[in-house]
């Protein structure tokens, strides 16, 4: 558990490096399956998101999370939820090993192209 931690923190980091240099060529680094994978893992996270909202407006969550930011919250749970996938699927096939710094900046530089469609999705399911 902490070990994931410590990965999705790389991934942060590299997504803040890979915001900074959106005007710069991206490198493609991860190979198209890979590639492929994750976009499929993006596609299917988006669509948990109005089954999220739903649960959290739930009385017995909504008292235990007490949530100020249900928008902010459903961003991160997404966004988290696929890097974990996309780490967990990358350390199977790749018998344990970890992206590469440069496949880990194209994992961040593709969260970010999508994150419009990630809050988009958050907006029409209602979220507030």
């Amino acid at each position: 558990m902490y070990t994931q931690a410590v990965d999705c923190n790389q991934c942060l980091h590299a997504f803040a490096i890979a915001f900074m240099s959106l005007g710069e060529l991206t490198v493609m680094v991860l190979k198209e399956k890979d590639r492929t994978v994750l976009k499929t893992m993006i596609d299917e996270e988006i669509s948990k998101i109005p089954g999220i909202i739903s649960n959290l407006r739930l009385p017995e969550f909504s008292g235990v999370f007490k949530i100020k930011d249900e928008s902010e919250y459903v961003y991160g749970y997404t966004h988290g939820s696929i890097v974990g996938r996309f780490e967990t699927y990358y350390f199977v096939v790749h018998s344990g090993k970890k992206p590469s710094g440069g496949e880990v900046d194209e994992i961040a530089t593709t969260l970010f192209q999508r994150s419009t469609e990630i809050r988009d999705a958050i907006l029409r399911a209602g979220g507030q």
